[in-house]
């Protein structure tokens, strides 16, 4: 281990040292049969993972300077998103049941 490795905290779950080339993996007495799991109750790991992501993507978002786009579920033909890249595909299309006479399409991908 370098030098780095040594200051860690032992009940980090893993080690980022680059120099490491089983850096990221989980340490030695996680592996060994006697590693217990901090969040036993399964509520608290999802909202645990939840609150990683979520700050993950916040920081992120603010240290690259990138803003969120949250994409359209459906759209209509004429607004030309769904482009027919391969020309073969044809969008799911339907007629919302509160709006006849217009037509939505899924849009393929992003």
């Amino acid at each position: 281990p370098s030098s780095t490795t040594k200051h860690l905290n032992p009940t980090m779950a893993c080690t980022l040292d680059r120099n490491d080339p089983l850096g990221g993996l989980p340490p030695k007495h996680c592996l060994d049969g006697n590693y217990k799991p901090v969040f036993t109750d399964r509520l608290q790991l999802e909202e645990a993972i939840l609150f990683c992501k979520t700050t993950l993507e916040n920081n992120l978002k603010h240290n690259v300077n990138l803003v969120r786009v949250s994409a359209p579920l459906f759209v209509t033909r004429a607004s030309g998103f769904n482009d027919n890249l391969n020309g073969t595909e044809r969008p799911a299309t339907f007629e919302p049941r509160d709006f006849p006479g217009v037509h939505l399409e899924v849009p393929f991908s992003l």
